[in-house]
């Protein structure tokens, strides 16, 4: 959290520095790519982004090793089972990917991606009382927003159906004639 205090502070020196209140422009140089996308991390891993990826990926990882589990085993899963892998994962991931592992990973994806003005900018919101809201609410906004989708999908299932079926007879001509029926 230094980091971020140190980065804040010596912003607002900048600021105060340029006159007439307006941030200092910031060099674009992939060192201030990084100084800044670092600091954007710094604020995702603090509201609980490096603890939701790293559950994400143990939820995967047992989804996606469960059927080898259950024939290993001979039996099927229980949710106690289940847990116990997750557990095992997550533990195995935070080996590999520790915090700051992924925090450079990210800050160098976004360096790749953003200029290191956006990356102020980005830094700036979501150090805002909005911005860590955002943030902290992350899983929860996803969840949200993919279950209000899904619904809307499912209110219109049909007339997807149809769209698609027009699209994918358009594209293979073979599908609507029944050429390839078996």
């Amino acid at each position: 959290m230094r980091f971020l205090c140190g980065v804040m502070l010596a912003g607002v020196l900048v600021s105060m520095s340029a006159g007439c209140g307006q941030p200092a422009a910031i060099a674009d140089s992939q060192e201030a790519r990084l100084e800044q996308a670092r600091a954007v991390t710094e604020l995702e891993a603090a509201a609980g982004g490096y603890d939701a990826m790293l559950d994400k990926g143990a939820a995967l990882a047992r989804e996606g090793s469960a059927d080898a589990l259950v024939l290993e085993l001979g039996r099927e899963l229980t949710g106690d089972d289940e847990a116990a892998v997750e557990e095992v994962m997550r533990a195995a991931l935070a080996e590999v990917l520790t915090r700051e592992v992924w925090q450079e990973a990210v800050a160098g994806v976004y360096a790749d991606l953003f200029t290191a003005a956006e990356l102020a900018d980005a830094v700036e919101f979501y150090g805002s009382p909005t911005g860590r809201k955002i943030l902290e609410l992350g899983n929860r906004l996803d969840d949200a927003v993919v279950t209000a989708l899904t619904a809307e999908l499912n209110d219109h299932g049909a007339e997807l159906a149809a769209t698609i079926d027009a699209g994918l007879a358009e594209r293979f001509p073979e599908l609507s004639t029944g050429e390839n029926d078996a």
